[in-house]
């Protein structure tokens, strides 16, 4: 194979901290490179070393043969690299043609020229989109596709893919995998960063292994498993939870009966239990986040009833929820700032100035405990959130919301892009707050993890909950079924039972 990419030896610090201690990577033309990595393992610094967006301080990188080290994403984009971060967002009002086209070297073309490309480039992928939808209309899903297309546009030979699956279904995964594969039949190498390890076995060549700042390993795809993988990256084995088979034994804490929102949401009852992990799946339009945001007062609904503990309630608006003592933690929360130091963001609801010196100490304490727990990679609690990596980010997000006095806690994909280890610490730490009685609804696109984790989990589709399954009644491939309404069959779905 032609070699595209070698990295040697390379260093890289950031804020003060070496980050990168020696890295070397290798990456040929037509193959993709699963990397992964515990979080602050150096992925994303590595990223931008190679995306532009960082200077590395010792090593040398070739590109084609050629000396390699961009000033700039615009230089890099030049020689031919490309990167779709992990929190990736577009303009909702810009159309698909403009989102495509945005930043290349072609953005200055009439439009009718472009949209004519972008029509060829939607039909050469193999996926319907109308080129003048606006991309506020689109899927996570869609709009990821988006981006793959703009690398094709920038006439990308390295594009890089950090976490972009993280949120997504597994039949959008195997949608967005198809067209990586077409795009290394063309010649382009792809970098791909996951922390499913199921996924990155399935997508890649070969998998390179990340630990305090360097390449640990690289392995034939092939010849490895997800439990090789773990090791590897846990230097441990990871434990083994049991599913929680047994239904939640607490009372009723919340009811929602007949709950419509608009068109989009029709006629949802369920009950969720004191101390029970209830989860909800559904594709993007099924209606799953419609019928959280109105528990959450964020839309609220248009007719039916909720019921926390028996009283019936009525939620207009967050204030609402957040009086009835109601937490919402959403997919891509950011309802702080990230110049905030760690320990405020930790500190939910904290009133600065009214504690004393015992309560502040108290509270630091905690603090520390929480870091220590769920492995957030920093050796400052008074450090900035900014300087952590994406995933410690939703760590610290994740756990102020689990240290919360709330008695429902609705939390949307809480995993998301975070490591192996930190999901063992965020199943403990989930499971140690259903036992305090927290009713805990749990949203996810990943389904073993569903599975794992949830004692029953209502499937909606088309607006509607079709199914409430018993966790020791189901597995991926049913949930999966009832989703779509048609059966589809999941690569790394160990059958459990099938439902006839």
């Amino acid at each position: 194979m032609d070699l595209l990419l070698h990295a040697e030896d390379i260093h890289a610090s950031y804020d003060h901290r070496r980050i990168l201690k020696g890295v070397g990577l290798s990456l040929h033309r037509g193959e993709i490179l699963g990397l992964i990595g515990t979080n602050g393992a150096g992925k994303t610094t590595l990223m931008g070393v190679l995306a532009g967006s960082h200077k590395h301080d010792l090593g040398q990188i070739t590109l084609a043969g050629e000396n390699y080290g961009p000033d700039s994403i615009a230089e890099a984009q030049a020689c031919g690299v490309g990167l779709i971060p992990q929190n990736f967002r577009i303009d909702p009002g810009l159309t698909i043609t403009e989102a495509i086209f945005r930043g290349t070297f072609q953005a200055g073309k009439s439009h009718g020229e472009l949209r004519d490309q972008a029509a060829k480039l939607i039909r050469e992928i193999g996926i319907s989109m109308d080129p003048d939808a606006k991309v506020g209309t689109l899927i996570r899903a869609e709009q990821a596709l988006v981006e793959v297309m703009r690398m094709v546009a920038e006439e990308a030979q390295l594009v890089i893919m950090d976490e972009v699956a993280a949120s997504l279904p597994d039949h959008d995964v195997a949608v967005l995998h198809q067209v990586l594969r077409m795009l290394t039949r063309q010649g382009r190498a792809i970098i791909y960063i996951t922390h499913r390890l199921d996924e990155v076995r399935s997508i890649a060549h070969r998998i390179a292994v990340m630990r305090d700042g360097k390449v640990h390993k690289t392995l034939e795809a092939s010849q490895t498993d997800a439990e090789e993988l773990a090791f590897l990256l846990l230097q441990q084995e990871p434990e083994k939870a049991a599913r929680p088979t047994d239904p939640a034994a607490g009372d009723k804490a919340l009811r929602i009966a007949n709950l419509s929102v608009g068109d989009r949401v029709r006629n949802v009852t369920f009950t969720v239990a004191k101390g029970e992990i209830f989860g909800l799946v559904g594709t993007h339009r099924s209606g799953v986040h419609q019928v959280v945001e109105a528990l959450a007062g964020l839309h609220p609904s248009t007719s039916g009833q909720i019921h926390l503990y028996g009283n019936q309630v009525e939620i207009r608006g967050v204030h609402d929820a957040r009086r009835l003592k109601i937490g919402y933690s959403p997919d891509a929360a950011d309802d702080y700032e990230y110049e905030a130091s760690i320990a405020d963001g930790l500190q939910h609801g904290a009133q600065a100035g009214n504690e004393s010196l015992q309560d502040e100490i108290s509270q630091l304490r905690g603090v520390a405990d929480v870091v220590h727990r769920m492995r957030i990679n920093t050796t400052n609690i008074q450090g900035a959130i900014s300087t952590l990596s994406g995933g410690d980010r939703q760590k610290v997000q994740l756990a102020r919301w689990m240290t919360t006095t709330c008695d429902v806690l609705i939390l949307s994909h809480p995993s998301r892009g975070i490591d192996i280890g930190a999901k063992e610490i965020v199943y403990k730490m989930l499971t140690e707050l259903s036992r305090t009685g927290v009713a805990i609804i749990l949203l996810s696109s990943d389904l073993s993890e569903m599975v794992n984790w949830c004692h029953r989990i209502g499937v909606m589709r088309d607006g509607e909950l079709v199914t409430i399954e018993a966790n020791a009644n189901t597995n991926e491939d049913v949930l999966v079924h009832h989703m779509l309404g048609v059966k589809f069959e999941s690569a790394g779905a160990g059958a459990r039972r099938v439902k006839n």
